[in-house]
């Protein structure tokens, strides 16, 4: 039984771990595992598994969830700049205003 073990490793999946490996060396992704997970959804021999339909799904999830962050971080900064000139307009108006009369 080790045997038959050894031979499946051999034959099915040391192949694919080689081919993985050998593309995570090259790309030197800063985020490994999410780079690993796409490689073996890309190069999963045509099984469309709902494993993989699911890995595929989380991954434009997370595309889609980073792209959301990026946009609140730049509508909060221009929120913010918004909020820093009406209150630099609103503390020269009683000074303004003072003086007038």
């Amino acid at each position: 039984m080790a045997q038959e073990h050894q031979e499946y490793i051999q034959t099915k999946v040391n192949p694919i771990i080689e081919n993985l490996v050998t593309q995570v060396l090259l790309d030197r992704p800063e985020a490994p595992v999410p780079f690993m997970v796409k490689w073996l959804v890309k190069h999963a021999a045509g099984s469309q598994s709902p494993l993989l339909a699911c890995a595929s799904e989380a991954e434009q999830l997370r595309a889609e969830i980073s792209a959301l962050q990026a946009e609140v971080e730049q509508l909060q900064t221009q929120l913010d700049s918004k909020r820093s000139a009406a209150g630099a307009a609103a503390a020269e108006e009683p000074g303004e205003a003072g003086a007038g009369k």
